[in-house]
C-alpha cells in the first residue's frame, strides 16, 4: 500500500500531467518538405557546421527514446525520419500535440524558416493561437521600403519612428505580446536616455546596406536602443507584454551581454514601472539572476521554455529549481519554445510536465510548500499564469493614449495584408500624429528623448499629439525642398518596384496642434452627419459621457430634416454619440482637426439599437462566435465631379468622356493624383481609379475587415468631397446622372476568412463545381435568398433604380457582369476569392448595407441555403428567372415581409428604415427636381 508520502507525490505528478498547457512562446511548424534538417527538432545548436555533434549530447539521445517510444519505431534518427514522412504531416501533428495536450499557444513568426506554415494550419490542432510580433522584424520591414521617390537616403530618425511606432500601435490589438531579439543584435545593456543623434547617426549606419543591395538588418546599438525603447513605451501604454530573448541561443549570440541583469537601468526607469516584461529561456545559465529580479521587480515575469529540454534531466531539473529560489511562483511560465516539428512541441511539453513534478515534490518534501500549495503552483505555471498575463480569457486591453487610428473590433484578419510572408501584419492604419524625440520631460527631471506628451495622471484620457498639415503631390516648384514624409504605409519584407506617394512634413516645420474634433456617422438615409467640439472638450467629457443629438436623427430623410412618418422615432427623446477612440485620425485637409467615427448609445455604455454601426458591429461578432468566420469587404465606389459653377441646376460634368477613357483621366489627374494621395496617407488601400463615363469616375478600394471597410467607404466620400470643393468642384455620389446610364458602377465584394485563410472558395469539386466551399456556397445561397430585401439597405434611393440596366432579373453567375450576384476569381482560375453584389450604390450607409449583407449570409450558412445554377449568358430564359424589385417601393415591400431581416437587424431599426425610405419614394415620384436636390445632398 502506498505511503501518504508516495500518495501526495502522485497527486502533484497527475496534476501536472492532467492541466492543459499554456505555451506561451513557440514558433511555426513547417512543412514536410522543408529543408530544414531533422536534428534540429533534437537539439537548440542552429548552425549546419554545429549538427555534427549534437549525436552526442545527452538531450539527443533521451529525445530519440521519447519519440521512438512515441512512435513505435526504433530509437534512430533514420527511423524517426522514414516513419514520419510515410505517415504524414497531418498524423505527425495530431500525435505529437495532441500527446502535448496544448490550449493555448503563442506563435512568434519572426523566426523565419523554410516551408513555414501559417497561424490557420496550427488551429487544426491547437484550440487557440494567437500571435507575438517580434520588434526587430517590424523596424526591417519598415526600413526595407523606401520612404518616398527620394529613397531610402531621405529616411530620418523621425520618419522611422513615426512608422515604426504607428505600426505597433496598429498592430496592438491584433497580437497577445511584442517580442526583442536585441539580446543577439546588440546586448542587453539598453540604454533608456540614449540620444537622437546617436539613434539617427546609428540609423544611417544601418542603412548602408542598401547601397550595396541588400536588406537592412538592424544592429547599431545606439538604434536598437532607441527601437527598443519606443516599442517598449507602446507595449506599456497599451498594457502589452514585451517577451525578450535572455540567456543562451544561437551561436551568433554574445552570450555575456545576454544577462538579465543588464535590463536594470530599463527596470529602474519611472516610464516603465507599469511594463510587463517576460525573461524567456529562463536566462539559462542566468537563471539565479533572473529569479531575483522576478522577485524585486514587479513588472518582470519568467518563461523557462528551451531550458527544457534541451538541457540533461539534472540541467533541468536545476535550473527550474533555481528559478523558483526567489520568483513568485505566479510568475514563472511554461513554454516549449517549439518550432519547425510538432515533436519539439512534444517534447517541450512532456519534459515540462515531468520536471516541474519532480521540482514540486522537492519542493513539497522541503517543507517549501504544502501539497495545496504544490498543486496549485502546478496548475499556474502550466496554465493560469500565462492566461491572466496575456489576457487569452476576455483579451481585455488598457485604454489607448495617442491619435493612432487603430481598429479596435475583431480584428485579427486585419493583420494580414501588409508584409510579404512569413510575417504577415496588415497595414497599418493611418495616424498623422508626429512626434519628434526628446520634446517629453523625463519624469525624474531629465530630458527623456524617446517619450510622448506627458499626460495627465488624474485624466487619463487619450490626448491628441501635434499632427503635421497634410501636403498634396509636389510641383515643380516645391519638389526641391528637402522633406522628411511620416505617414505610415503598407510593409513589405524586399524593396518594392512602385513607390507609394506619402504626404510629407518639412523637417524643421513646427507641427500643428489639433483643435477641434469631429464626430463623424452616417444615418439611415446614408447622409454624412458631423458634429465638431473643441479637443479640450472632447478629452474632459465627451470621450465619457459623449454628445447628445435627437433620437430622430436616424428616421431623417434625404429631402427633409425631419423623422419619416412612422419612423418611430422623434425629436422626443436624446441619444449620446460615443466616439470610437480607436478610429482617430487627424483630417489631412485641416490639420487643426480631427476626425472620429461614432457608435450611439442609449446612455454611455448601452448601445441604441437604431445605430447602423453598432448593429453591423453585432452581426460581425456573431459571425466570429457561431462560425468563426470574419467577412472582409471592398468597393466599387462611383461619384460625379460637376463644375460648381452651376452648382446642381445643370450637371455641367467636369468631362463627358466616354468608358474607361483616358482623356477622362486626363482632365481629372490632378484631382485623383490628390485623393489617391489622401486615402493612401489614411491606410486605405486604393486598387485602382478611373473614368466609367458620362461625368462619372470610380475608386476601387481594397478588401478589409468589414468595420474597417464601412469606415473607410465613409472616409473615402469625405476626401473626394474636400479635394473637390479644393479645386472649385463639387461631387456627388448618387448614381443615375445621366439619362443613359449602364451597367452601376458601385459594386460591393464580399470574402470571407478564418484568421489568414479565405475559405469563401475551394478546389475540391466534389460537394460544388463552381468553385465554392462549403462556407462560401451557404453564405452565397443566404444573400441570393434575401437579395430583393437587401436592395432596401444597398439602393436606398429612388434614382438608384433608374440605370438602363438596373438589378432587373434574380439570378447570380460566375464571369457575367450583369449578374446582380456573381463570383470572382483570384490567382486561380477555377476557385472563388470573392462575391461580388452590383447594385451597393455611393450614396448608401455602408455599416446598414454590410450589416444587412451578414444577416442574410449567416442565415445561409444557419439554413444551409444553396443557390440554383449560375447563368452566364447574355439572354435570359425570362420565362424561368424572378424579377427583383424595379422600384424602390417593391424592395421596401421585400424588406417589409422578411423576418430574417426583422430579427437579425432589429424590428425598430427595420421600421425607422422602411418609413425612411417609402418617404423618399413618395418625395421622388412628386418632385420633378428631386435628382438635382439629391445631388446636392450626396
Amino acid at each position: 500500500m502506498a505511503s501518504t508520502l508516495e500518495q501526495d507525490h502522485e497527486n502533484i505528478r497527475q496534476t501536472c500531467l492532467q492541466v492543459p498547457l499554456v505555451d506561451s512562446h513557440a514558433h511555426n511548424v513547417v512543412a514536410l518538405d522543408s529543408h530544414l534538417p531533422f536534428l534540429r527538432c533534437l537539439s537548440d545548436e542552429r548552425g549546419h557546421e554545429t549538427l555534427s555533434g549534437v549525436p552526442l549530447s545527452l538531450a539527443y539521445q533521451r529525445s530519440l527514446e521519447e519519440l521512438g517510444d512515441m512512435y513505435g519505431v526504433e530509437p534512430n534518427e533514420a527511423s524517426l525520419k522514414a516513419h514520419r514522412e510515410s505517415i504524414g504531416l497531418e498524423a505527425v501533428s495530431e500525435r505529437c500535440f495532441g500527446g502535448a495536450n496544448i490550449d493555448y499557444v503563442l506563435l512568434d513568426d519572426g523566426l523565419t524558416m523554410d516551408r513555414m506554415l501559417g497561424l490557420g494550419w496550427h488551429r487544426k490542432y491547437i484550440r487557440s493561437v494567437h500571435r507575438v510580433l517580434r520588434i526587430e522584424t517590424v523596424a526591417e520591414a519598415v526600413l526595407n521600403q523606401p520612404v518616398s521617390q527620394g529613397g531610402f537616403a531621405t529616411w530620418t530618425l523621425s520618419s522611422f519612428d513615426h512608422r515604426f511606432v504607428s505600426t505597433l500601435e496598429s498592430l496592438a490589438e491584433k497580437v497577445v505580446a511584442f517580442k526583442s531579439i536585441c539580446a543577439y543584435r546588440s546586448g542587453l545593456r539598453i540604454n533608456p536616455l540614449v540620444s537622437a543623434q546617436a539613434a539617427e547617426t546609428g540609423l544611417h549606419e544601418n542603412l548602408q546596406n542598401h547601397q550595396a543591395g541588400q536588406s537592412v538588418i538592424v544592429s547599431n546599438k545606439a538604434f536598437i536602443d532607441f527601437m527598443f525603447v519606443r516599442a517598449l513605451e507602446v507595449a506599456t501604454e497599451r498594457n502589452i507584454p514585451m517577451q525578450i530573448h535572455t540567456g543562451f541561443g544561437d551561436k551568433d549570440l554574445q552570450l555575456e551581454l545576454a544577462n538579465p541583469l543588464h535590463l536594470r537601468a530599463i527596470l529602474e526607469d519611472p516610464l516603465f514601472a507599469k511594463s510587463r516584461i517576460v525573461l524567456l529561456h529562463g536566462s539559462y545559465p542566468f537563471m539565479r539572476e533572473a529569479s531575483y529580479l522576478a522577485s524585486v521587480y514587479p513588472q518582470v515575469h519568467i518563461d523557462f521554455g528551451l531550458v527544457v529540454p534541451m538541457l540533461s534531466v539534472r540541467g533541468m531539473r536545476c535550473a527550474l529549481s533555481d528559478l523558483l529560489d526567489l520568483a513568485p511562483v505566479n510568475k514563472i511560465m511554461f513554454s516549449s519554445d517549439g518550432y519547425a516539428f510538432p515533436e519539439t512541441f512534444y517534447l517541450g511539453a512532456k519534459w515540462s510536465r515531468d520536471i516541474l513534478a519532480r521540482v514540486l515534490c522537492e519542493s513539497y518534501d522541503n517543507g517549501d510548500l504544502t501539497l495545496e500549495e504544490a498543486i496549485a503552483a502546478a496548475e499556474l505555471i502550466l496554465n493560469r499564469n500565462a492566461i491572466e498575463f496575456y489576457k487569452l480569457e476576455g483579451n481585455s486591453r488598457a485604454p489607448f493614449s495617442s491619435l493612432a487610428r487603430s481598429h479596435s473590433t475583431e480584428s485579427l484578419l486585419r493583420l494580414q495584408e501588409s508584409l510579404a510572408p512569413p510575417l504577415t501584419i496588415e497595414k497599418p492604419p493611418s495616424s498623422f500624429e508626429f512626434r519628434l524625440p526628446g520634446r517629453s520631460p523625463h519624469p525624474n527631471g531629465s530630458a527623456h528623448p524617446n517619450s510622448k506628451d506627458v499626460y495627465n495622471e488624474a485624466n487619463p484620457t487619450p490626448k491628441f499629439g501635434p499632427a503635421p498639415q497634410f501636403v498634396p503631390r509636389a510641383t515643380a516648384a516645391t519638389s526641391l525642398a528637402p522633406v522628411a514624409p511620416v505617414a505610415p504605409v503598407a510593409l513589405v519584407t524586399a524593396v518594392p518596384e512602385v513607390v507609394v506617394p506619402v504626404a510629407v512634413i518639412a523637417v524643421d516645420e513646427k507641427p500643428l496642434e489639433v483643435k477641434r474634433v469631429r464626430l463623424l456617422y452616417a444615418d439611415t438615409s446614408g447622409q454624412l452627419r458631423c458634429r465638431v467640439v473643441p479637443r479640450r472638450r472632447f478629452e474632459e467629457v465627451v470621450v465619457e459621457h459623449g454628445v447628445g443629438i435627437p433620437s430622430c436623427i436616424m428616421g431623417m430623410t434625404a429631402h427633409s430634416d425631419f423623422a419619416a412618418l412612422g419612423s418611430g422615432l422623434s425629436s422626443v427623446g436624446e441619444v449620446r454619440l460615443m466616439p470610437d477612440l480607436s478610429t482617430k485620425i487627424t483630417v489631412p485637409w485641416c490639420s487643426e482637426d480631427a476626425l472620429v467615427f461614432v457608435n450611439i448609445h442609449e446612455k454611455p455604455g448601452l448601445p441604441w439599437k437604431c445605430d447602423p454601426r453598432n448593429t453591423l458591429q453585432r452581426l460581425s461578432q456573431t459571425l466570429r462566435m457561431s462560425y468563426n468566420l470574419v467577412m472582409r469587404a471592398g468597393f466599387d465606389i462611383g461619384f460625379y465631379l460637376i463644375k460648381q459653377s452651376s452648382g446642381f441646376q445643370n450637371f455641367e460634368f467636369l468631362t463627358a468622356s466616354p468608358f474607361s477613357s483616358a482623356a477622362g483621366v486626363h482632365a481629372a489627374s490632378s484631382i485623383l493624383a490628390e485623393i489617391y494621395d489622401i486615402l493612401s496617407s489614411l491606410n486605405i488601400h486604393i486598387e485602382e481609379m478611373h473614368c466609367e463615363g458620362g461625368g462619372q469616375f470610380v475608386v476601387t478600394v481594397g478588401n478589409t475587415h468589414v468595420l474597417t471597410a464601412a469606415d473607410n467607404f465613409l472616409l473615402v466620400r469625405e476626401t473626394v468631397n474636400a479635394v473637390a470643393s479644393k479645386h472649385s468642384l463639387r461631387a456627388t455620389f448618387v448614381p443615375n446622372l445621366q439619362e443613359a446610364s449602364g451597367i452601376g458602377s458601385s459594386r460591393v465584394r464580399l470574402s470571407l476568412w478564418q484568421e489568414d485563410l479565405n475559405v469563401v472558395g475551394s478546389m475540391d469539386t466534389t460537394n460544388d463545381k463552381y468553385g465554392l466551399s462549403q462556407f462560401g456556397q451557404r453564405f452565397l445561397g443566404g444573400i441570393f435568398h434575401h437579395l430583393p430585401a437587401l436592395l432596401a439597405f444597398t439602393a436606398p434611393l429612388p434614382i438608384c433604380y433608374d440605370s438602363n440596366n438596373g438589378a432587373g432579373y434574380h439570378f447570380w453567375g460566375q464571369g457575367n457582369l450583369l449578374a446582380p450576384l456573381r463570383t470572382t476569381y483570384g490567382a486561380s482560375p477555377n476557385e472563388v476569392s470573392s462575391l461580388e453584389l452590383r447594385q451597393f450604390n455611393g450614396c448608401v450607409n455602408p455599416h446598414l448595407g454590410l450589416a444587412a449583407i451578414l444577416a442574410a449570409g449567416i442565415d445561409g450558412l444557419r439554413k444551409h441555403i444553396h443557390v440554383p445554377k449560375p447563368i452566364d449568358i447574355e439572354e435570359l430564359d425570362k420565362e424561368s428567372v424572378r424579377l427583383l424589385p424595379a422600384v424602390l417601393e417593391e424592395a421596401v415591400a421585400a424588406l417589409e415581409s422578411n423576418k430574417v431581416m426583422q430579427e437579425s437587424l432589429g424590428a425598430a431599426l427595420v421600421v425607422a428604415i422602411s418609413a425612411v425610405r417609402k418617404d423618399e419614394a413618395s418625395f421622388h415620384n412628386n418632385n420633378n427636381e428631386s435628382k438635382k436636390l439629391l445631388a446636392a445632398r450626396y
